[in-house]
Formats: C-alpha cells, structure tokens, sequence
C-alpha cells in the first residue's frame, strides 16, 4: 500500500528510545538427509519400514531417533491399514511418529525453542526416557507429542497459553505447576519445561508475563520512562517483569518495545535487552489494529464503494491500520445489513497534522471511511463488539430530520465554551481531535442527505473531543505537547 502514512506507536518514552531490533528466531540445530519436495521431523525414535511394511533400514541404521530430520513427498501412504510417510530409497516411516512437516508442526505435537532436558512428575531430570539416556536430552526445534488435550480458557487466566484463530480470545493446553516452574506432560513419566517450547499445534505459545534485563554498554547511568504514576527507572544490569510487546511503526507486527508489567506507557527499547523473551506477549495497541485479508477499498457511511481515480485497491493483503468502530450499515441493494469497520480518524479528511493518508478517497470526499469486516482480520488492541444492531442499522440509514440532529447542534452551540478551556501557548492533541470533530460535526449537521448513522456519529465524536478538553490535566498537556510536535496521530497509552 502506497501510502503516506507516519503513525507514532508507541509512548512518548518509546519514540525517544534508542532504536529499534526486531528480533529473530533461529532455525533449529537438527540433522538432515539430503534434501527433496518435504521435510519431516521425527517426534519419537523411529523403526524404519519397507513397502510391505517389513522393518529395514535406512542408511545402514535399523532405527532414526527424536528429532530426525529426513526428507519426504508429505504424503501419506497407507499399508496393511497403518499411515506411513515415504522417505528415500522406497522406505517408510510411521505417520504416528512424524511431528513436524517443513515448519508446520502437527496436530497434538509441541515444539522446542531451547535444548531441554526431561524431568519427572516432581520436577527432577529424568536418568533415562522411553528406556535410553539420549531420550533425557533433546535438542531445540524437535516435535514432541503431549498426553494432554487442548481446551478454551479465559482470556489471561493461565500463564501459558494460546491465542485462537480470531487473534483475541484464548486456549491452552494444561501444565502443570511444580515449584515456581511449569511443565508439559509429554506421556511415558516425561515432563518438559513449558518456557522451552515454542509452539503447540503450530500456534505460537504466548505468555502473560517474562522478564528482560537490561544489558546495554551505553547506558552509562539510570535513566527513566514512563509518565506519573508509571515513571520508572531503568538501570543496566537490572531485570524487570513485563507483559506486552508495541512498537513505534505503522505495522504492529514490527515489535520494538516491551512493556513494564503494571504500567500502560513505560516501554524498554528492545535494543537495551540482550536476550529475548522465548515466548510470544501480545502485542499492545490503544487503538485497534486490523490486518487485511486481501486486497480491498473503502466504503462510504452508505456502504457504497468510494472509488479513486487510477488505483484498483486502497489496502493491498496483509495491510495493517487502525479502526475506531465496527457497526451495522444497511445496504440497501441488498437488503441486509453488513459490519463494517469505522478507519479511524478517517472523518479528519486528510488527517490530524497530515497524518492520514489522502488515497483513501478523492481528495474532494469529506465524511465516513469505512472497510468491509469481512475484509479483514483483527490484529491488536481494544477487541470491538458492534455498536447496533442489523435492525438499528436499517432504521438509521434514513435521512435524519431537523429532530435527530438536536444533541447534534447543542454540542456545536457551545464552542465558544469549549475554546474557553484551552491553555494559552500549549498545542494539545485533544485542542486538535476538536476542531476536527468540530468541523466534522457542522458539515454533517448542514448536510440535507446525511443518514441519521452519520448525525448519531458526529454526535458521538463531537462529545467525546469536548471532554477530552475539558478534562485535559497539566500532565496530560505536556505529552500532548510532545505529541503534536512529533506526529499526533495515534498514541498508546
């Protein structure tokens, strides 16, 4: 997507880190037989078996053990009623025994992200395993099976867990606690640390919570981050706790920033910690991200298509950007309503400080942006819910009469009252967010075709700017202040 965009995401501390990192997983340490159209990994030693499901061998070796990487076509063969995989020279390996194909790790299988060793129910290294002291040892990027099943949880509730396919709510398959240590069953008395492994099912593991330490040798002496209540010091040498991984890019799956459990705005660069956390924390967003699905443009508060000239698509696949809505909008021609995501400030036109792309729509368009939700996947931040219903949705696709736009006017009538709150010679994000609202909501209020979703909107922005000025605090002006000088589109906190 060919777009102008420069969005700060990420907290006032964050923007004046020292940089970013993005960090890199590295491949596993495993042996391989010559390469051909698919890998398979081996999760349990492994007999070696004929077309006739006889056992031979392979390469002089009557067995391969956990952790084996040999090639294949991928493809299941069935003899005398039990799954194999091919391998070279016309022999043949159980599919019961294969946990990982190329990178995709199989269902019922976990994979490690460190060396490990195999320990006992009470947490003690096991001697010996499935009756061999090499089975006690097993080396990064090996598939494992585990004797548990996988179940739904509450969001946050478990210290290891899964995300599912919507990207919010959870899963997670049960460990089990042993001292201030966690570990997966992995049948036969084995128990494997959880903070070894790297993904289950090939989902990434998530934690709620891990720890960093600062080792940067130019940090000559503590500094601080965060803003109130969240200030904290930050010393080399030190280790703190934290809970979400953000960034100060557009693309929130370039992660650059870890944030200090307990707080909403202390972020330690990524370039100040020298080992990284093995498992995934979600990624933290104030604004809701959307990741899309494919290639698509904009909708207008009608649902219709908004075209621009020359181009076939505003968002191209895997585009990311944040949206501040999902609701109903009643398409007519249809006759249904469809959930469409609101683009956020997107009603600025060309953006709050130019902040906002002006490709959405011709430059002449001023009103609602929508995408299609179907259009998209949810990515990060707030979780939205819609905000009405199909039947709302059709009743506010009339055009709103002089009646529906009375809350409208009254908000716009007292202007001179709200510009009375701002402070001399300070430039704040929430000064800014009104006049935006502010014009927003006159056009809208002028307009003879608006919708009564459009005054119900303008309405709504219009009053949550009016707060955010009047309740705005001395500290809250100085990060603005900041804000505004660097780019006021989107912050966290």
């Amino acid at each position: 997507m060919n777009l102008n965009k420069k969005i700060v995401f990420g907290s006032v501390a964050s923007i004046l880190a020292l940089g970013s990192v993005v960090p890199i997983i590295q491949s596993s340490n495993l042996s391989t037989v010559s390469a051909k159209s698919a890998t398979i990994t081996l999760n349990h030693n492994s007999y070696i078996y004929s077309s006739n499901g006889k056992r031979t061998y392979f390469n002089g070796k009557k067995t391969l053990k956990t952790g084996t990487v040999v090639n294949s076509n991928g493809k299941i063969s069935t003899i005398n009623g039990k799954n194999y995989y091919s391998i070279t020279n016309n022999a043949y390996i159980k599919a019961s025994n294969v946990g990982m194909i190329d990178d995709q790790v199989q269902k019922g299988n976990l994979q490690l992200n460190y060396n490990s060793f195999v320990y006992d129910k009470n947490g003690k290294r096991l001697s010996t395993y499935r009756g061999s002291k090499s089975n006690t040892h097993i080396k990064k990027g090996t598939p494992l099976k585990y004797a548990t099943s996988i179940e739904p949880v509450d969001r946050n509730s478990k210290h290891f867990y899964l995300l599912n396919d919507d990207g919010y709510n959870q899963s997670w398959l049960p460990y089990e606690k042993i001292g201030n240590k966690y570990y997966y069953n992995i049948g036969a008395g084995g128990y494997i640390n959880a903070s070894n492994v790297d993904k289950i099912d090939n989902k990434p593991l998530y934690t709620t919570e891990t720890s960093v330490t600062i080792e940067n040798s130019n940090i000559k002496q503590p500094f601080t981050i965060g803003t109130g209540k969240d200030k904290t010091e930050i010393q080399n040498g030190k280790t703190y706790n934290v809970d979400r991984i953000t960034g100060v890019t557009a693309d929130p799956s370039s992660l650059t920033e870890y944030r200090i459990s307990g707080t909403t705005d202390a972020f330690i660069s990524s370039n100040l910690v020298k080992t990284r956390p093995r498992q995934r924390l979600e990624i933290y967003t104030y604004a809701t991200y959307v990741s899309f699905n494919k290639a698509t443009g904009t909708y207008d508060a009608h649902g219709k298509a908004l075209h621009i000239e020359g181009t076939h698509s505003t968002f191209n696949k895997n585009d990311k950007y944040p949206v501040e809505d999902l609701t109903y909008i009643w398409i007519p021609e249809e006759n249904k309503a469809e959930l469409f995501y609101l683009l956020q400030y997107s009603w600025t036109k060309n953006g709050i400080k130019n902040s906002i792309p002006g490709n959405f729509v011709n430059e002449s368009y001023q009103g609602l942006i929508y995408v299609k939700a179907s259009d998209v996947n949810y990515c990060s931040g707030p979780y939205l819910k819609p905000d009405n219903s199909p039947e709302q949705a059709k009743a506010d696709a009339n055009v709103a009469k002089e009646a529906d736009k009375k809350e409208l006017q009254n908000l716009i009538s007292q202007e001179n009252t709200i510009v009375a709150y701002k402070k001399d010679n300070v430039i704040r994000f929430c000064d800014v967010y009104y006049s935006y609202a502010l014009k927003f909501a006159k056009s809208i209020n002028d307009s003879n075709t608006a919708s009564i979703a459009e005054v119900k909107k303008a309405t709504s922005l219009l009053s949550t700017a009016q707060k955010a000025v009047i309740n705005s605090t001395p500290e809250q002006d100085q990060i603005d202040n900041i804000l505004i000088n660097t780019n006021p589109y989107l912050y966290i906190k």
